[in-house]
């Protein structure tokens, strides 16, 4: 029997991270796979401040994992036909593990899911690290990989154009959702009936998300801004359960899970119509990508947007049947990874 070893991002209580070190073997098991999960050292939890993960001990983990798989393939226990799922792509295991497959002569298949990176102008990769040498960096790992998944057709037709990776070389990429199974009944049992007339902006607090946008909008309307409350998940999927409005004015969003988990809790979602947002989200639920694009162009169009949320909040229960919709289709297209799935397991001819 071969192995899929999953590698990966290391487990934050704040992030998803930490529901897929449980939920990725639990989608893998009983597929004909013995699963092993290779740890790295985690010297202390959190994130950098307006970041993802902690810059500098994600390299710790990601490091100590390359000396985890090293070992393996040094002892002989790496098997021709064995598979790595790395759940972060940004990660230099994966040169690792081609190098020693290649030159070990044990054939061995890499996936990799790309979240973000350098490849993205607004992503804080894109926006702070010293170019080209990511470009070159984040192509390497691509070409090692062979399959690569993104979660939206936008996030791979950016990363395939701004890479600038070659027509024959596209198949690799594969839209392909996340899995986040995992979520929809932990988050519908919190949507209760009557909403509360308020709007959650449960982003980040970094300049992407536009932080100040939302905290002018709050001197006009009830808004709750999530981050720096230190919310237990229950408590934050019940206030999202209340909300009337889910509210996004991010400049690059890949995905976007708050704005799907407060679609499964019955808030509506009002995004700009840019990035992932113009796929995922039905057009009553999007406003122009200018109302937002800077905060020059927010104060152009402030009152607009203001009447368009008021409208949604006024009317909630008119655009109960468009909630419905966008969230059968992010259940069915979004937040799941059967796809990968199938691709890992085999069940899928190339």
């Amino acid at each position: 029997m071969n192995t899929i070893y999953i590698v990966p991002i290391e487990p934050i209580d704040q992030r998803y991270t930490r529901q897929w070190y449980d939920n990725i073997p639990r989608l893998l098991a009983d597929k004909g796979y013995k699963i092993v999960t290779i740890d790295g050292e985690q010297p202390k939890t959190g994130t950098t401040a307006g970041a993802f993960l902690d810059f500098a001990v994600t390299n710790i983990y990601k490091s100590t994992q390359t000396e985890a798989i090293s070992r393996l393939f040094a002892a002989g226990k790496i098997q021709a036909g064995d598979k790595f799922l790395v759940t972060d792509a940004w990660n230099s295991v994966i040169t690792a593990i081609r190098y020693m497959s290649d030159l070990l002569d044990i054939p061995v298949e890499i996936h990799g899911i790309w979240h973000a990176g350098a490849y993205d102008p607004t992503d804080i990769l894109g926006m702070k690290m010293k170019k080209p040498w990511p470009w070159h960096q984040e192509r390497a790992w691509y070409h090692a990989c062979d399959y690569n998944y993104y979660a939206t057709n936008f996030h791979r037709r950016m990363f395939l154009h701004n890479l600038d990776i070659p027509d024959a070389y596209h198949s690799k990429a594969i839209r392909s959702g996340q899995p986040h199974e995992y979520i929809i009944p932990e988050v519908e049992k919190y949507c209760q009936t009557e909403r509360d007339g308020k709007i959650m902006w449960p982003h980040r607090l970094n300049s992407d998300k536009q932080p100040d946008i939302i905290r002018d909008i709050a001197t006009e309307l009830p808004v709750t801004i999530t981050q720096g409350m230190d919310l237990p998940k229950e408590e934050y999927y019940r206030m999202l359960g209340s909300a009337s409005v889910v509210f996004s004015c991010s400049l690059h969003e890949n995905l976007g899970i708050s704005q799907m988990e407060g679609v499964l809790a019955g808030a509506l979602p009002i995004v700009p119509d840019r990035a992932s947002y113009s796929e995922m989200y039905p057009d009553v639920f999007k406003y122009p990508t200018e109302w937002t694009s800077n905060w020059h162009s927010y104060n152009q169009y402030r009152e607009w947007l203001l009447g368009f949320i008021r409208e949604r909040i006024d009317n909630y229960d008119r655009y109960l049947p468009a909630l419905m919709e966008c969230k059968n289709k992010l259940i069915s297209d979004y937040l799941n990874a059967n796809i990968m799935i199938n691709k890992l397991t085999g069940k899928h001819s190339d």
